[in-house]
């Protein structure tokens, strides 16, 4: 048995540190230094990550079974692995931070074997319980299995004789064969078993698998992770070199110098791919994390950060900033758009400049901003606020000098975590803000529990009696907007999306669009009410219209985060489901990541059996959040909508193009199909096109349309434009 070793290392002093596990020996991943230290990538990259998360970490290397257990028992936290179905059972994974292929090594005087395939009927040496031994075990293959405990034992072994193979991960394995010098062994056909790499963690640990989450966003965007990634493991990556030498010694010195040259031009061009894919990687993470705008955390990032201070079990006060620039639509049309996002990128660097270093500060939308001030009192976040109008009122932002004087409408709200929810704390701060800008902007704003003129005032209140009223007299209205295929004109329209909107009571104005009353309906827990009323209304139009949708393949219709989690909607749409078990090769349910983070389980059961019935389930703002990736393996997701925040930008931003060319190129390798949203330009549609995105929708293709104009919309083989909103 291997000697554990226990070795600390952190930034902060902590109560309970992280314990991570390693293989003992298993260089380049973890193994003991000249001075009986922990090195290599893994502890390397956990060093990073507690760095960015402020945590201290220690460190236990034994036997590969022995840290299985270990995990399993709790006196370890951590431990890298290969991610598998299997294994997902038993751990739960941070996001995958690498993907490590397997070899297939031989006698370098065998025959060759060149896929996983060619083992059967052979003897093959695997690392017991390693990724190779379960996947061999379960894949059906007639393969005689010789189980070692490490892979240098394996290919040892395998170096003296008797046995045909061994299937081992690359970059150990390729360690082992330069440090023991293994000649007479040989690396066989192409690199085999891709498998994504992660740290896991006990399962039900969410806390902790969210802190690594947090540390590995910040190591990848930061560039860490390719500096940790060059030291330790590119060395050992695939560089093709033994077929070479073994082509290298049977041709002519000049032809020997040719495969040399192509050989090194090879192993640039496959360098700088991986590099790309790294970087395109950290770029994905950046992109969702960070508004591209100013640099602050985005929306998503910034409520992430705001939900994990909520459920912390504290009665400490924390206060919440939600700031609006007054008269901002003045800006715009006065200096133009160009010059108002150099405003908003003054206003943000003077935020940060105002609060101390550290501080979660985000903008919320095209002129909102928001600064999370944890255990500070609200006569110091009062203050704050006071002193950033002010320093406003002496120095405007240069953008602006000689044009005119902005203010900003500030809201303030003090929240403790032991009483207080973030979405209430969310609502009250974003009454604040409204009062302060209806009582004429440029001031702080303190929401109060007894000042009932917020929640009467501004909207809300005055919304939801609205919308009980249009469900009740029947004045919501269907509509739909057309989904085609990427590509010139014409479109032949292949899906269309659902819209609602409400008909006011006054019959000669416009309909009501959903974005006006939908954030009420989302908040006062009416939501479901209107999808039900939404799903019943759709299925009996599709009933009555059967033919007329024969040459169309789906029809999508959104479900919001309140239904999904709601046990009684979730009973009517199995209902529905049930009823109209024909019409389901028709329907496309879309979801948001967002409505999916805390109703997975609940929502799971039901999206499964709708898939099974032969409906659709499409994965909304599909980008907006880093966990995305992980829903497209514990759902049936069939299609990723792209949100537009991406795509408007695509033809002039080419860190835009490239982030939905990788979204596009991991959605094919999954089978998914891709759908761009808010496609307004010809030049936007060019660039999805050279993007490879399947499908597009926005106002460029068609806008909302009453849903008695689809029939004969669909009855003609051409589209220009769906019609008027």
């Amino acid at each position: 048995m291997v000697s554990i070793v226990l070795l600390g290392l952190g930034t902060r002093a902590a109560a309970d540190p992280i314990v991570v596990g390693g293989e003992a020996g298993y260089r380049p991943y973890e193994s003991l230094g000249p001075a009986g230290e922990p090195v290599g990538f893994n502890i390397d990259l956990m060093r990073a990550v507690a760095d960015a998360t402020g945590s201290e970490v220690r460190f236990r290397l034994s036997s590969w079974e022995t840290m299985r257990e270990a995990l399993q028992t709790g006196e370890i936290d951590v431990l890298g692995m290969f991610v598998s179905e299997q294994r997902a059972q038993q751990v739960d994974f941070a996001r995958p931070h690498l993907i490590v292929h397997h070899r297939i090594f031989i006698p370098a005087t065998a025959e060759r074997i060149n896929s996983i395939e060619e083992l059967a009927g052979r003897s093959v040496i695997v690392q017991r319980q390693a990724y190779s031994h379960e996947y061999l075990q379960s894949s059906g293959l007639q393969v005689e299995l010789v189980l070692v405990e490490t892979d240098a034992e394996g290919l040892e072994l395998l170096a003296r004789g008797g046995h045909d193979a061994a299937l081992l991960t690359e970059y150990r394995s390729r360690y082992t064969l330069q440090e023991r010098r293994l000649e007479r062994l040989a690396v066989s056909g192409p690199p085999v078993l891709p498998v994504e790499y992660a740290l896991a963690v006990r399962e039900g640990n969410q806390a902790l698998l969210e802190t690594l989450n947090r540390g590995l966003d910040e190591v990848m965007s930061s560039g860490e992770f390719d500096r940790i990634y060059a030291r330790w493991l590119q060395p050992y990556s695939d560089d093709g070199s033994s077929d070479e030498a073994a082509g290298f010694r049977m041709i002519s010195g000049v032809i020997a110098l040719a495969l040399v040259m192509l050989c090194l031009w090879l192993l640039v061009r496959l360098l700088m791919s991986r590099r790309q894919t790294r970087q395109a990687q950290a770029r994905l993470v950046h992109l969702t994390r960070y508004d591209r705008l100013t640099g602050l955390l985005s929306r998503h990032a910034f409520e992430r950060q705001l939900e994990a201070l909520c459920e912390q079990p504290s009665a400490v006060e924390h206060v919440l900033l939600h700031i609006n620039v007054d008269r901002f639509r003045i800006v715009n049309d006065t200096v133009g758009h160009a010059v108002a996002d150099e405003v908003l990128r003054a206003l943000a660097d003077r935020l940060k400049r105002g609060f101390p270093a550290g501080t979660p500060i985000a903008r919320l939308g095209a002129d909102e901003f928001a600064v999370l001030l944890p255990e500070r009192s609200l006569q110091g976040a009062v203050a704050c606020g006071e002193k950033l109008l002010a320093d406003l009122h002496r120095r405007p932002p240069e953008p602006l000098l000689g044009y005119q004087h902005i203010g900003l409408s500030i809201g303030l709200v003090s929240f403790q975590p032991a009483t207080d929810r973030m979405p209430d704390v969310l609502r009250r701060v974003d009454c604040a803000c409204l009062a302060a800008k209806e009582d004429g902007g440029d001031r702080v704003h303190v929401w109060k529990p007894d000042d009932r003129r917020l929640a009467e005032r501004f909207g809300e209140r005055v919304w939801i009696d609205r919308i009980h009223h249009a469900l009740s007299e029947q004045r919501m209205r269907l509509y739909w907007q057309p989904i085609v295929a990427v590509g010139p004109p014409p479109h032949r329209i292949k899906a269309v999306e659902i819209l609602i909107r409400m008909q006011p009571s006054e019959a000669q104005n416009e309909p009501i669009a959903a974005a006006k009353f939908m954030p009420a309906a989302e908040r006062y827990f009416l939501a479901q009410q209107i999808d039900r009323w939404v799903l019943d209304s759709l299925l009996d139009w599709m009933r009555d219209h059967e033919k007329a949708l024969a040459s169309l393949d789906r029809i999508n219709v959104n479900l919001s985060g309140r239904s999904l989690g709601d046990r009684c909607f979730l009973d009517h749409l199995g209902g529905l489901i049930d009823r109209h078990r024909d019409l389901l090769g028709k329907l496309c349910l879309e979801v948001t990541e967002t409505a999916l983070i805390s109703n997975l389980e609940q929502a799971r059961t039901v999206l499964e059996r709708a898939h099974r019935g032969g409906c659709s389930i499409a994965l909304d703002d599909f980008g907006t959040g880093v966990s995305s990736m992980s829903y497209l393996r514990h759902l049936p997701v069939d299609c990723l909508k792209i949100d537009g925040i991406f795509v408007r930008d695509i033809a002039q931003d080419r860190s835009a193009f490239e982030f939905i060319r990788e979204i596009n190129r991991l959605a094919q390798t999954m089978g998914k199909v891709t759908v761009a949203e808010c496609v307004e330009t010809g030049e936007v549609a060019e660039a999805l096109a050279e993007a490879g995105i399947d499908r597009m929708q926005g106002y460029l293709i068609g806008r909302p349309a009453p849903i008695a104009t689809l029939p004969e919309a669909l009855a003609d083989s051409t589209l220009a434009r769906a019609g008027p909103v």
